[in-house]
């Protein structure tokens, strides 16, 4: 075990030698911090107003009265009676308590309505509010809402908790209309998936949890500002690992193949040590410098979204729910835990390239053919899986996104999180048993 160590310190030391190397790793800096400025340019751009144009509240008000006026829909009278009362009392659109007061003037007409406006807005009394849309709801989740907000204090307006109490809300009244007896499979899903919004928005409530980091989506799906902190860049980040990748199957694809083009191969071979024992010491430095420059991905990537962004939220847990349980466990361990699930694929073609590399003894011709089947991988499986090609789902590139087929969510119907481990274990093994059939059976 200590020569092999040896070996490994040896191609280590060759590794960082070489200025391509030193190169990948000031480029994975230079991305982790490209994306955090990234993620702070689109807020800015998404907050400025030159971003949306806002219209001014008064004027907004005006247009619907005098659509209102003009079309006169069903109820437009205690429409019309709303937006006067807002225009008058200096309301903005952008008032949290805007959406509660479009809900009286769903219910409540003439001078009605412009008392409960008036306990809402200038008496601040919304108890009194939320008793009367309480007594006039319809659905059991507004039914629930109002009561849950009057039994625990929660004003209208109160950010986060407004969020929480309509998500459950939501749930509640999908649940309760829903036929259990005759679901399908995919109805039986989204049951589940309701059931499980609704524990989770509850406990935040129950637990004062403002931020559930399992909400956040993608930098590059944000379209409002609010929607951009911390850990939406950070679980951005995930999806540049292919940039490792790319890097990673340079350094496997020449990681043989270039000992034998300058010839050092030789002298490599001259210590008396087993040429599988100088392969796998080649294959795990290989494997193991990828794994680094995840972890300094990582690591680069806390510092620089709190300089461009900020830490707020730093301590926002992820909820998810187990067999009916909702958990709780760190949002930095969530996104380690996504970074291992999308290193599979870096691994798998890093092997593949190192494999070639053996095999063909060619840097270009391993690196060529590995970065195109990862390119292309998803596209060949998407086009085999379009003409009912149901044995495509046996090929290593079906089953390297373990994340989605985690979640339920794989490329093939019925594909298990174990077939695709299978899957992806017996093609590394023929990967290495090339790899070793080239370097090690083979004549220098």
């Amino acid at each position: 075990m200590a020569k092999f160590f040896r070996l490994v310190k040896n191609e280590y030391i060759k590794t960082l030698k070489k200025l391509s190397t030193k190169i990948m790793l000031v480029l994975v800096v230079l991305a982790g911090v490209a994306l955090a400025g990234i993620g702070a340019f689109g807020k800015h751009q998404m907050s400025s107003s030159n971003y949306y144009y806002t219209e001014d509240s008064h004027d907004y008000y005006q247009d619907q009265i005098d659509w209102l006026e003009m079309t006169q829909p069903v109820g437009y009278e205690n429409q019309i009676t709303l937006y006067k009362y807002l225009s008058e009392a200096d309301i903005e659109i952008s008032d949290s308590r805007y959406e509660v007061a479009e809900n009286l003037a769903g219910v409540f007409g003439g001078s009605e309505l412009e008392g409960y406006l008036d306990s809402l807005f200038v008496k601040d009394d919304w108890k009194t509010v939320c008793g009367a849309l309480k007594d006039t709801a319809v659905s059991e989740g507004e039914k629930w809402a109002y009561q849950y907000r009057l039994d625990n204090d929660i004003p209208f307006g109160d950010s986060w908790k407004d969020e929480a109490i309509e998500q459950a809300a939501q749930a509640k009244t999908a649940l309760a209309s829903a036929d259990t007896e005759k679901l399908s499979a995919d109805e039986a899903e989204q049951y589940k998936d309701l059931e499980e919004s609704e524990q989770i928005a509850l406990y935040r409530l129950e637990n004062n949890i403002e931020l559930n980091t399992a909400d956040h989506m993608s930098l590059f799906d944000t379209y409002e500002a609010d929607q951009i902190d911390f850990w939406t860049v950070f679980y951005t980040s995930a999806s540049m690992i292919s940039i490792i990748g790319l890097l990673i199957i340079v350094v496997a694809g020449s990681s043989v193949a270039s000992e034998f083009s300058q010839g050092t191969i030789k002298f490599l071979l001259i210590n008396p040590v087993k040429r599988w024992k100088i392969l796998m010491a080649k294959y795990f430095t290989v494997i193991s410098l990828g794994y680094i420059m995840l972890a300094l991905l990582y690591l680069v990537m806390i510092p620089a979204i709190g300089v461009f962004i900020g830490f707020d939220g730093i301590s926002a847990p992820y909820l998810y729910v187990d067999n009916g349980t909702v958990c709780s466990i760190s949002s930095f361990l969530r996104v380690a835990q996504i970074y291992l699930l999308n290193s599979v694929s870096i691994i798998i073609m890093a092997t593949l390239a190192f494999a070639i590399s053996s095999l063909f003894r060619s840097s270009a011709f391993s690196i060529g053919i590995t970065v195109f089947l990862m390119l292309a991988g998803n596209t060949i499986v998407s086009v085999l899986k379009m003409f009912n090609q149901d044995w495509a789902r046996y090929l290593v590139f079906s089953n390297t996104d373990l994340a989605s087929i985690a979640e339920g969510t794989p490329i093939f119907a019925q594909q298990s999180l174990s077939f695709a481990i299978i899957v992806l274990i017996a093609h590394m093994a023929v990967f290495i048993l090339t790899a070793w059939d080239g370097f090690v059976k083979r004549e220098v």
